[in-house]
């Protein structure tokens, strides 16, 4: 009877390092699952279930030109505008109110609170915003550029647009810089929103958006 050969070591050596690796890709593949499964309502949330795009029109801004006939005289404003929300996304929004002003060189010239409203999933919606205020009183440096601006056909105003959603206590806001066109409304300017998702509406692809 023939001796048997001792078995050789290097091929149990192989197969447990095979087998380690092995298992540690099947580790990899379900790390790599759970992972997916975890970040899903993430990726959900900062992808698609991103706020509305809003864009701002002035139709007419009363009160302004007085700057320009009297030096230093308060003003009785009122600015009337057109909130425009476009949501190009599956899951509808709703806003219970919101507050806007309208501020020259930081102070505020006109304020108001926005209506409810609801912007439906993949449409779009124009709000009617109007702000007004009496006795506004400017220091006269800044009243005399507003003068100077009313004098060449044109003044610059930023919008401040703070909204609430329906379905939580988190605030949207959003700052809009529109320039006036004398009598005629402005151009559509696009507004920034600041929110939770916002940069994320800032990179993410065209199709998302």
């Amino acid at each position: 009877m023939k001796p048997q050969p001792p078995p050789i070591q290097g091929d149990g050596v192989a197969k447990k390092s095979r087998a380690a690796k092995a298992s540690r890709r099947e580790m990899l593949k379900v790390l790599y699952v759970l992972l997916a499964l975890a970040s899903t309502p993430f990726l959900y949330y900062i992808f698609f279930d991103l706020p509305p795009k809003f864009s701002l029109q002035i139709n007419s801004a009363e009160g302004l030109d007085a700057a320009a006939a009297a030096a230093a005289q308060p003003l009785s404003t009122i600015v009337n505008m057109t909130l425009h929300a476009s949501n190009r996304r599956a899951p509808g929004r709703c806003y219970r109110h919101g507050e806007a002003a309208v501020r020259y060189a930081g102070f505020t010239v006109a304020a108001s609170r926005t209506r409810v409203f609801c912007v439906g999933a993949r449409d779009a919606l124009d709000v009617p915003v109007v702000a007004w205020a009496d006795g506004v009183t400017l220091p006269n440096e800044v009243h005399d550029r507003m003068a100077a601006e009313q004098r060449a056909g044109f003044v610059e105003l930023e919008v401040d647009v703070k909204l609430f959603d329906r379905e939580s206590e988190m605030p949207t806001w959003m700052w809009c810089k529109v320039t006036t066109q004398g009598a005629e409304p402005s151009d559509v300017t696009p507004c920034r929103v600041f929110a939770t998702q916002n940069w994320v509406s800032d990179i993410a692809p065209r199709w998302m958006q």
